[in-house]
């Protein structure tokens, strides 16, 4: 659970970021420094959603009942 936030957030951001991205890019008088930055800033969104998934699904598995009696 300890990371579940922290993902909820990421992915909100991503999303948000996509949005102006895809603004951007239909926009015939973009600003090529901004829209480069914004991709670069989606890339390491992405980047660190990958990281958390996977260490929310390690933290998610490795935990071992020993109250099971099978």
């Amino acid at each position: 659970m300890p990371y579940k936030q922290k993902i909820k957030n990421l992915e909100e951001s991503h999303r948000l970021i996509t949005v102006e991205i895809e603004k951007l890019r239909n926009d015939e008088n973009k600003d090529m420094d901004k829209f480069n930055k914004l991709v670069e800033t989606r890339n390491k969104y992405l980047s660190d959603l990958r990281e958390f998934r996977r260490a929310q699904h390690e933290f998610d598995h490795e935990r071992v009942d020993f109250d099971d009696d099978r």
